[in-house]
């Protein structure tokens, strides 16, 4: 499905261009598209610099800074949106922008994204019945001597295979 977008934007893309252009004027089209990749640049500069020092501050304070960096990234994304000349992409850019909009597809993501990755001191947290895998004892011989890559006498190697039908 997402190949099938990637294609059909560019018609969408010249089709408004046709239309709009037909109400407005080429030039005004030619002032949209500029001022939108004028802004979409701008966005990405101030963002670099701001998003590194929130996360570092976040940082110092002891907290993790995934929710200011995925802020940021969906930030990044709407400014390259509106760096790329056309109307539908300059509405998903702005459609990003909204701070109602982006919270809830960064909540929604950071949620998902934490029920794939959370692992913790026990195991593979939540999903502990999707992951199943057998521990071995490990030894290696090194100048005669038994041990692990770790220079230690013995170790384990964690086998594990993931279920891709069950995410």
């Amino acid at each position: 499905m997402p190949i099938l977008f990637l294609l059909l934007l560019p018609a969408l893309e010249i089709y408004l261009f046709i239309k709009i252009g037909a109400e407005i004027g080429a030039l005004a089209v030619i002032v949209w598209l500029v001022g939108a990749a004028f802004f979409g640049v701008n966005i990405l500069r101030y963002l670099g610099a701001t998003a590194m020092l929130d996360a570092a501050r976040q940082m110092q304070a002891g907290a993790a800074p995934a929710e200011t960096l995925a802020d940021a990234l969906v930030k990044a994304i709407a400014a390259v949106l509106l760096i790329i000349p056309g109307f539908a992409t300059d509405f998903l850019a702005i459609v990003l922008l909204m701070p109602p909009i982006r919270q809830f597809l960064l909540r929604r993501w950071l949620r998902k994204f934490a029920l794939k990755s959370s692992f913790g001191a026990t195991g593979f947290g939540a999903n502990d019945q999707n992951f199943g895998g057998n521990v071995y004892e490990h030894e290696r011989e090194v100048n005669g001597e038994s041990e692990n890559s770790k220079g230690q006498k013995k170790g384990h190697v964690l086998e594990h295979n993931v279920d891709k039908n069950n995410p």
